[in-house]
């Protein structure tokens, strides 16, 4: 059987916009480790996208949040 692997719903295995790097979840990364307790996991991938989320993304990712609390 052939192992497939899945593309992340995170950060959708795509390289940084600002690191121009993948994320340390990615097989691509050279900080990847397959191990299930190892030091990478899906939480990398949430740091990877924070660190490479642009201003106008940042700005449009608070309104949004912004949005959602004054709308209660």
């Amino acid at each position: 059987m052939e192992y497939v692997r899945n593309i992340c719903s995170i950060c959708k295995d795509e390289k940084g916009k600002i690191s121009n790097q993948y994320c340390k979840d990615n097989e691509k990364s050279p900080d990847y480790d397959d191990d299930l307790f190892g030091d990478t996991d899906y939480l990398d991938c949430w740091v990877f996208i924070r660190a490479n989320e642009t201003k106008e993304e940042y700005n449009k990712r608070m309104e949004k949040r912004l949005d959602k609390t004054t709308a209660a």
